[in-house]
């Protein structure tokens, strides 16, 4: 009989008994349906509306929703898994939970598990709203569940970055603080940097007498570690030509025929899943009460 983890069962009852939860899920479609009425008046006022222009108005909409709902997600996800840990220790509690059957990397996993429980409660609940885009085609019914598996899949690596700072730093506030820190230079960082650096060897480039364009080289394989990159990529190629983001990446060079860019979406995916089993499992080995 399959019986689910203690932890994960414990932190799905402290979160039913609050109403925290109901107001954040409240909160989330209030968002989604405000975007949706701001994208459908910001298109309707438009000219080309009532002629051929007509239908941009549920990919606009879709993909509004989309991004704000990836949004929640690295904003509630860090907040949630950044102090799963510490608070547990700040309130004493950690060291009993360990003296109990359970490992460490049990503990580990349920604390993330508790988190993706919330993101699928968070996403299956915004469903109807984004489910209204059917109507006007455009989208389809796999289209809304593959974009709630890759929230799921960036939920894990910002989760479990969010566990192993939790696990590390004994103070909940500077773990979750650390947690937002982490995943804003993962997303936003990465790209100043690579935009910074590329802005940077240009001019050396021209300086030089050199104008035949500047290549990143190995560099670009840097987004890899970035959660919003899967996320675009899967919105790309739903709603767009799917070569945007290698549009994206030839702005830093030439990378028409590079294997890493051209399948960067699935690479990310298995590279970003593979550190989060990294880090779930140093965060289980820092907690573990018998380690050297």
């Amino acid at each position: 009989m399959f019986r689910l983890n203690p932890v994960l069962e414990n932190e799905m009852k402290r979160n039913m008994r609050s109403m925290k939860g109901t107001w954040i899920i409240f909160g989330v479609n209030v968002l989604l349906m405000a975007v949706a009425v701001i994208t459908y008046f910001g298109t309707g006022g438009s000219k080309e509306y009532l002629t051929a222009g007509q239908y941009r108005f549920p990919i606009q909409c879709y993909m509004m929703m989309a991004y704000a709902l990836f949004m929640m997600i690295g904003v509630l996800v860090p907040g949630i898994a950044g102090g799963s840990i510490a608070i547990e220790r700040e309130r004493k509690t950690l060291d009993i939970l360990l003296t109990t059957h359970l490992s460490p990397w049990k503990v580990v996993v349920g604390k993330l598990e508790a988190s993706l429980s919330f993101i699928f409660l968070v996403s299956f609940s915004a469903l109807p709203v984004i489910s209204l885009i059917l109507v006007f085609g455009g989208v389809s019914l796999v289209d809304l569940f593959s974009l709630v598996a890759i929230l799921v899949i960036s939920g894990i690596f910002i989760g479990s970055v969010g566990i192993f700072c939790s696990a590390v730093i004994r103070k909940t506030t500077v773990a979750t603080i650390m947690s937002y820190v982490i995943v804003l230079i993962l997303t936003a960082g990465i790209l100043l940097l690579l935009a910074g650096a590329h802005y940077v060897l240009e001019i050396r480039a021209e300086q030089m007498g050199y104008f035949e364009g500047v290549d990143m080289g190995k560099w670009i394989y840097l987004l890899y570690l970035n959660p919003l990159v899967i996320y675009f990529g899967l919105l790309s190629r739903q709603v767009g030509s799917g070569s945007e983001l290698l549009q994206i990446c030839n702005h830093f060079g030439e990378y028409s025929n590079n294997f890493g860019v051209l399948h960067m979406l699935e690479i990310s995916i298995a590279v970003q899943l593979a550190i989060s089993v990294i880090l779930l499992y140093l965060a289980g080995k820092h907690i573990n009460p018998l380690k050297k």
